[in-house]
């Protein structure tokens, strides 16, 4: 298997429903900050975040078999977690100074045709204006943002100093910024 297919989501997910638990821990890695976020913004509780956080996990790990058929995996995240914190919310946490939040979870819509579109064209758009950064930059970028290393991970992966991924970073971002400050899209 060479590097890129490696680290992907579907061979992440493959790896996972095989029971491999490095893939596990990759996926942990990189999803756990935002898992934490849904749970604690639905809580306000540190504490039972990281426990909630923590179900969603062993949950992703019990039923791993399954992994391989999962399309987005933050998707899938987001739904487990917002499904067991409504839970918990239903069962223990249903008091008046959560009104108002429980409100607003309730008010969620899915996106609109047109927001999906509109997602999508500013994807692309990011995409290509990835794609148009030099290699090194590309592909520091694309270690660092995308797969989440960090700058020393990227820096020893690439056999350059932890000081040189932070400089093609800072310079990645200053382009992209650049080249999205006309188009009234943010970066």
């Amino acid at each position: 298997m060479n590097e890129s297919s490696h680290h992907s989501e579907p061979a992440l997910l493959k790896r996972l429903a095989a029971g491999d638990v490095d893939a596990f821990q990759a996926i942990y890695d990189k999803y756990w900050n935002h898992v934490y976020g849904v749970a604690l913004r639905l809580t306000k509780s540190p504490e039972q975040s990281r426990d909630l956080s923590q179900d969603i996990f062993v949950k992703l790990w019990t039923h791993r078999e399954m992994a391989a058929t999962i399309n987005d995996i933050e998707k899938y995240l987001f739904t487990v977690s917002r499904n067991l914190v409504y839970d918990f919310l239903r069962r223990e946490v249903f008091i008046e100074s959560n009104r108002r939040f429980l409100q607003e979870y309730h008010g969620y819509e899915p996106p609109s045709p047109q927001d999906l579109a509109e997602i999508k064209s500013r994807h692309e758009m990011l995409e290509a204006a990835i794609q148009s950064l030099p290699p090194k930059q590309r592909e520091v970028f694309r270690l660092h943002w995308i797969e989440g290393l960090t700058h020393e991970a990227v820096a020893q992966k690439l056999g350059i100093s932890r000081v040189s991924s932070k400089t093609y970073i800072v310079r990645a971002l200053a382009y992209l910024r650049e080249r999205f400050s006309g188009t009234g899209r943010n970066f």
